[in-house]
């Protein structure tokens, strides 16, 4: 398998396809795939090309289930319902093999991501009728998603940047000094890719999202359905935070925030803000639509058993007791959980097949300042009045936190939780915090329900098939 790309783009589709495999035969291709360069020849075909990027972000294996699935059932907000159809099992009960299907699905499809942003931008400035911005609103898409894919395979197949345990990470330093990914940076480039350190990937990773910063139109897009210059630096301040690099996580979600391009929301407009497609306190998200969406895998339909639009759900992952017990009676989030036939259910994204993904809000970014400021990043005033924006939206009856030091980072952690809850973000920010995940809510006395930091099984391992095939990647993650 793998990283190899293959040159072709489907002309039906209108969005870059490569094949991951090393003995595909191309000659088999279909008839209607034709060479990159062809492909993309004019404005059309290049703006096509790069809606296409986004088409495959919502792809099940990535943005569209499991990126968002697996780092809440494999962390303390979800368990596995005992009458539960099969899926994400090995991910909550830390069983998962580098032979694993989800293992191989998500690599493959980050790295198509990557390979299809890299051929856009090969050939897109050979384009001759687009201006110069149009030329780089095209190439900015490229940039940031190529950027965000290697962050999102950095921090799921490998330690945080700031690991110092060489032990579980060989090489680690709390400097990235560890082993990484593979950074795939031009198209046609050599079939196997060594793993870089984790200090190369996140120096490329932001220099990604800086270019893309530069290229793309201030102006959000309909839906907030593309990254614009606010969304990226907004996802910047994200992978500073995970650097430790506090300072400048503080100075990104401060430029968001005072920008005023978005609306963090109201108490009262909160609920309706999750029915479909996101108005309020979102930067960036997958759009979803009654002849567009992904039926029976939508991100919702393996949380409920039946939407509030009637399509049907797995309801296979419940919230747990815990998480649950967080939430005050007067917090208005505590409305995400319902009892259907006596079973809780979490109703965060109410419409099942026809919701919104959301991937960057504004009340993350608050709490990223939080965080950053409680870590000597910047104004602990500043950064506690960003955390009680978001405690007091949710609960206008709830004390305002006073707190500074250990006291204040633990609110800001208890409020990253509830907050952003099921949105993916759980297991990431518990092992960058090198915190043990502890249960108190299990499917069954089987159930692992202490794992302790830092279990080689908090990160995924590569899989199998690249390793078997690339002769630059000879050893698997530690433990596996």
């Amino acid at each position: 398998m793998k990283i190899k790309q293959l040159k072709y783009i489907g002309l039906l589709s209108l969005s870059i396809a490569f094949n991951s495999c090393n003995d595909v035969d191309i000659n088999s291709l279909p008839t209607d795939f034709v060479s990159a360069e062809e492909s993309i020849q004019d404005l059309n075909s290049a703006t096509a090309a790069s809606n296409g990027l986004y088409d495959l972000l919502y792809r099940r294996d990535y943005y569209g289930r499991e990126m968002i699935v697996t780092p809440e059932v494999a962390a303390d907000n979800i368990l596995v319902s005992p009458t539960n159809s099969g899926r994400y099992l090995r991910q909550y009960q830390y069983s998962i093999l580098p032979t694993d299907a989800a293992v191989e699905d998500t690599w493959g499809n980050l790295y198509k991501n990557i390979n299809s942003a890299n051929s856009i931008l090969a050939f897109s400035s050979s384009v001759s009728d687009a201006t110069s911005a149009e030329l780089n609103e095209i190439m900015g898409h490229s940039y940031a998603i190529r950027g965000m894919a290697h962050f999102d395979l950095v921090r799921t197949y490998a330690f945080p940047y700031t690991t110092t345990d060489a032990s579980i990470a060989p090489g680690a330093d709390g400097a990235g000094g560890h082993l990484g990914v593979p950074l795939l940076l031009s198209y046609g480039q050599a079939r196997f890719a060594v793993r870089e350190t984790v200090n190369t990937v996140y120096n490329q990773v932001i220099s990604d999202l800086e270019t893309a910063m530069s290229l793309l139109p201030a102006t959000a897009y309909d839906t907030r359905s593309k990254f614009n210059k606010t969304a990226v630096q907004a996802l910047l301040s994200r992978v500073y935070l995970y650097k430790g690099d506090y300072p400048s996580a503080y100075t990104a979600a401060n430029s968001v925030i005072q920008g005023n391009t978005v609306s963090l929301g109201t108490n009262a407009t909160y609920m309706s803000n999750w029915d479909g497609v996101m108005e309020e306190d979102i930067l960036l998200q997958l759009p979803a639509f009654a002849d567009d969406n992904n039926g029976f895998d939508a991100l919702a339909s393996i949380y409920i058993n039946e939407g509030d639009a009637g399509n049907g759900g797995y309801g296979d992952l419940l919230p747990t007791a815990d998480v649950i017990s967080l939430y005050s009676a007067t917090d208005v989030r505590s409305n995400w959980f319902r009892v259907e036939d006596g079973q809780t259910y979490n109703f965060k994204f109410p419409l099942s097949w026809t919701n919104a993904i959301p991937l960057i809000r504004l009340s993350e970014v608050y709490l990223n300042l939080a965080e950053a400021a409680a870590n000597g990043g910047g104004s602990i005033t500043e950064g506690r009045n960003a955390l009680n924006a978001i405690i007091t939206r949710a609960d206008p009856s709830a004390s305002e936190s006073t707190s500074s030091g250990a006291a204040l980072l633990s609110e800001i952690m208890l409020e990253r939780r509830k907050e952003l809850a099921f949105e993916g973000h759980r297991l990431y920010d518990l092992v960058r915090w090198e915190q043990t995940i502890v249960r108190t809510d299990v499917s069954s006395p089987s159930t692992i329900s202490t794992i302790t930091y830092p279990d080689h099984r908090l990160i995924w391992p590569l899989p199998q098939t690249e390793i078997d095939a690339n002769d630059s990647i000879n050893e698997n993650n530690v433990g596996y």
